[in-house]
């Protein structure tokens, strides 16, 4: 941590510390509550299961990878997978619960210690929040994605409703912003300035943890489908967008 990084991100770096060095389940290690990061999980695999790269292998990094949840998925088949967080106690506790043939290391997203082109595949969960800007992580991520290489990677939706709503709350208290939301047209604007060509964005749609018991409601297919036909209402109900970028 150097004297440089912003007040915003030095916090969640603690945080992150506090977690981990509190809990031993997945969701609270990376600060997310039981419900939410079951629903993420869901959503991903949702649209990763139709993704050409969901049956290839290669060098996949898992970037900010928590407790490891991506990084077990990434295990399967014939991937070479790397993970890093720049939470020491997070990498520890990872690395208990996913098997020998992960690389793991402590390392910061946007000063990441690899090569140029050296990954064929990237997946970025639960970062994007926890800094003041996306733009020092997205070119880092850029520099070491091999060409036509793809990163996944999510963001909180400044669109959605709840959250305008809960945020609005916060600065009527005279409250910091406690997590940093991206309008989706601008996150997709920012990946495209970092040298990614095609960029896909997926809706997740998922409700406060005190609300968890509508999520089923949610997760239907028919509704779904009606997200996905109106653009407007999918952004209002999503708290996540989940992004699948290629690399030029």
């Amino acid at each position: 941590m150097t004297g440089d990084t912003p007040k915003f991100e030095r916090s969640w770096r603690q945080r992150f510390e506090r977690y981990a060095q509190a809990h031993d389940d997945d969701a609270h290690i990376a600060g997310w509550s039981d419900s939410g990061l079951t629903a993420r999980t869901k959503f991903f695999l949702r649209s990763w299961r139709h993704a050409p790269e969901s049956s290839r292998g290669g060098r996949w990094l898992d970037a900010g990878a928590g407790a490891g949840t991506y990084t077990r998925l990434l295990q399967s088949g014939d991937r070479r997978v790397t993970a890093i967080d720049y939470s020491l106690p997070t990498v520890g506790k990872a690395r208990e619960r996913t098997g020998r043939d992960v690389a793991w290391l402590v390392a910061d997203v946007t000063r990441l210690p690899f090569a140029d082109g050296a990954f064929d595949g990237i997946l970025c969960f639960g970062v994007m929040q926890a800094l003041s800007s996306p733009h020092d992580a997205l070119k880092e991520l850029r520099r070491v994605l091999a060409p036509g290489g793809v990163l996944w990677v999510d963001a909180l939706n400044a669109r959605c409703f709840t959250s305008a709503y809960l945020e609005s709350r916060r600065r009527k208290r005279g409250l910091p912003a406690h997590l940093r939301y991206d309008a989706p047209q601008d996150f997709t604007a920012a990946l495209r300035d970092h040298g990614f060509g095609t960029v896909e964005l997926h809706w997740a749609p998922i409700v406060p943890s005190k609300l968890r018991m509508l999520q089923p409601v949610l997760d239907n297919a028919m509704v779904a489908a009606m997200l996905g036909a109106v653009p407007p209402l999918a952004a209002g109900l999503s708290h996540s967008i989940l992004l699948r970028a290629q690399a030029s």
